[in-house]
């Protein structure tokens, strides 16, 4: 089976191929801003590199977030394009489990951290799934506080229980108050702290794929509102107390 694994929930959009379970390629880009032309250069690249055309990808795996929200859109228009197009299968993961699963073979319990901007960062902790759970699924693991949107020191000092490890970008720009809370667990900085584009490459052909309404209704993870939201709601707020929401306030 050849997969495409896509994720733009990041600044550094990232595009896997594999076979089955063999990594064949991965290519990366810059700039949010370009993500729409970069991706469909990278798959572009990474097929005809290996003497592969659009028609012979099987599946496609997509990161839904949480992330970029403008990025997070492109991905997902240019994985229901292709689908809509080639019928290609489709498999969605979460940006914070995709970070947590290459760790939980050798942690038992792992926190991600993304960095949200606006002094936050977006957040999960999960913990190693059983033998048999993870045989059955590889993108098993127990969630141990689901996917937010926290100040660190907040989220940090909120943790239910100690992580060994802690993973992803919000990890290693906040690694010095990570180190003070938990002095214990590891930092982990492989793969830039980005969400591992090429393991699920490798273990997509083992996940659930989507129905073809399932792919028509997907939508990405956020897990608070967008910017344009947030000055929709200001609007509604001050309209509601009396306000003629004009005060032109940016999000």
């Amino acid at each position: 089976m050849v997969t495409i694994a896509v994720d733009t929930s990041q600044p550094v959009g990232s595009v896997a191929l594999a076979r089955d379970d063999v990594l064949l390629g991965l290519e990366r880009f810059h700039a949010p801003s370009s993500h729409l032309v970069a991706l469909g250069r990278a798959v572009e690249v990474l097929l005809s590199g290996h003497g592969l055309t659009p028609a012979a990808v099987d599946r496609l795996a997509i990161v839904i977030g949480p992330g970029s929200f403008t990025g997070l859109r492109i991905g997902l228009s240019f994985v229901k394009g292709f689908h809509a197009a080639r019928g290609a299968a489709v498999v969605t993961i979460d940006s914070l489990r995709l970070l947590a699963l290459p760790h939980l073979g050798a942690h038992a319990r792992v926190c991600t951290m993304l960095d949200a901007r606006r002094g936050e960062v977006y957040a999960a902790v999960y913990e190693r799934a059983g033998d048999a759970e993870r045989a059955a699924n590889p993108a098993a693991a127990r969630e141990l506080v689901p996917p937010c949107a926290r100040e660190p020191g907040a989220l940090l000092d909120s943790l239910p229980a100690a992580p060994d490890a802690f993973a992803g970008t919000g990890s290693i720009a906040h690694r010095s108050l990570v180190a003070a809370r938990f002095p214990f667990a590891a930092i982990l900085d492989d793969d830039e702290g980005l969400p591992p584009v090429s393991y699920l490459a490798v273990i997509a052909h083992r996940l659930s794929a989507l129905d073809h309404a399932g792919v028509r209704a997907l939508e990405p993870t956020y897990v608070r509102p967008s910017g344009a939201e947030r000055v929709r709601l200001r609007a509604h707020g001050r309209r509601a107390n009396g306000g003629d929401g004009g005060s032109g306030e940016r999000p």
